[in-house]
């Protein structure tokens, strides 16, 4: 995976981000990343997408002052009852970044699973789909889970995060936790998005 370039070549970047998060303790942390990506990507627009479980570890208000951009639910409901929700994410973005990806959200889209809006925009998406994964301790060394990000891995146009281990909040034990939001967007950005340019369309397939 590419290192995240702090030039000024690269801050210049423009791009149109959807970044979804799902139900997991990291999501606490998203209003540090998003000032972090307004300083070091200024000419990013960034929407974000909350899961309902999502909204208990973060304020849908507090996102949309930091990103300009009201807040997009997991619901079918639009505004104004026209352009379906997944349409809207699927077409209207230069990328789709799922951070964190809770292990509901990862089996879900493993699965084919399009009952919600945000699965079925990445089902959908011909633009790359970034997913960090944060994982309970133990969850990632279940074959189920390792299944699922396998499947997930092999899908063209989806590039996974590597996780960080890191101490548990709740038991002693290690986590495997969503890595620095800059990797999930050096992953975007290696696949030939946020270039300011011509888009390159997806990528070829997972990173290694």
């Amino acid at each position: 995976m590419a290192e995240f370039r702090h030039d000024d070549e690269a801050r210049s970047r423009k791009a149109d981000l959807f970044l979804i998060a799902t139900g997991t303790l990291s999501t606490a942390h998203l209003p540090f990343w998003l000032n972090w990506l307004a300083t070091n990507r200024p000419d990013y627009t960034v929407t974000a997408g909350l899961t309902d479980s999502a909204k208990e570890f973060v304020s849908p208000a507090a996102l949309t002052a930091l990103t300009g951009s009201p807040v997009v639910s997991n619901t079918w409901t639009t505004p104004d009852g026209l352009r379906p929700v997944h349409t809207s994410i699927a077409e209207g973005h230069d990328g789709i970044i799922v951070y964190p990806a809770s292990v509901a959200f990862l089996s879900a889209l493993a699965s084919g699973s399009g009952d919600k809006p945000f699965t079925l925009a990445a089902l959908g998406a011909q633009v790359p789909v970034v997913l960090a994964p944060s994982l309970p301790p133990g969850v990632a060394d279940n074959p189920i889970v390792r299944g699922v990000l396998a499947r997930l891995a092999e899908v063209p146009g989806y590039r996974l995060v590597p996780t960080r281990k890191k101490a548990s909040s709740s038991v002693g034990r290690e986590a495997d936790v969503a890595a620095p939001l800059w990797e999930a967007v050096s992953a975007f950005e290696e696949a030939g998005q946020g270039t300011g340019g011509p888009q390159d369309g997806p990528a070829a397939g997972p990173a290694s």
